[in-house]
């Protein structure tokens, strides 16, 4: 049997490589072989580690959600369809709206890592990463907003979906979901790839 093209899930902040969204694209998006990285909160480790999973595994298709949207766009792999689903392009204004702190992560940390800090000093990394990268576009480039996203909010999405709509991205705006992804959106975003 031949292998199936893999695809990239990047799971979002308070997430993990466990993260359940995965499971959500992977059981609708059956032809890839799905893989997930766990990243960090610092773009600065994190892309590389994807630069280096996308070189190993040349995947077809690069998928995140909220920061990992954000990754998303950014992971030097040209070849790959990018999909990024309410991504926090100005991701410094959500962790300010989250509030700093300590949180626990929403799923087991394959690191065993149980909690994380928001703080000041990410929020400064991701504006000074943003400022020194430009964003790389894959072979096809498609962001999903909710309109209904409850974190990154309607005037930000707004903002965003005009930055990549201008780098010939595909935007899609969906109603039926908030800041993360659900089985409706996984359905409807599973169509719009396949030209439903």
């Amino acid at each position: 049997m031949d292998q199936k093209p893999y695809a990239i899930y990047i799971h979002g902040v308070g997430s993990g490589a466990k993260s359940g969204t995965k499971s959500s694209l992977a059981h609708y998006f059956t032809e890839y072989e799905w893989i997930n990285p766990e990243v960090t909160h610092d773009p600065y480790e994190s892309i590389p580690l994807l630069n280096e999973w996308a070189k190993t595994f040349q995947p077809a298709l690069i998928a995140g959600t909220s920061m990992g949207g954000l990754y998303t766009l950014y992971v030097d792999c040209p070849s790959a369809i990018k999909l990024a689903v309410n991504p926090a392009m100005n991701i410094e204004t959500v962790l300010r709206k989250i509030g700093y702190g300590k949180y626990k992560y929403l799923c087991e940390r394959e690191n065993g890592e149980t909690e994380y800090v928001i703080d000041e000093a990410m929020a400064r990394r991701f504006i000074q990463f943003r400022n020194e990268h430009e964003i790389i576009k894959g072979v096809r480039n498609m962001a999903v907003f909710s309109t209904a996203d409850e974190l990154v909010g309607r005037e930000n999405s707004k903002k965003s979906a005009a930055v990549l709509e201008k780098l010939d991205f595909e935007i899609y705006r969906y109603d039926k979901f908030g800041h993360r992804m659900n089985e409706q959106a996984a359905k409807k975003i599973v169509g719009w790839m396949r030209g439903a």
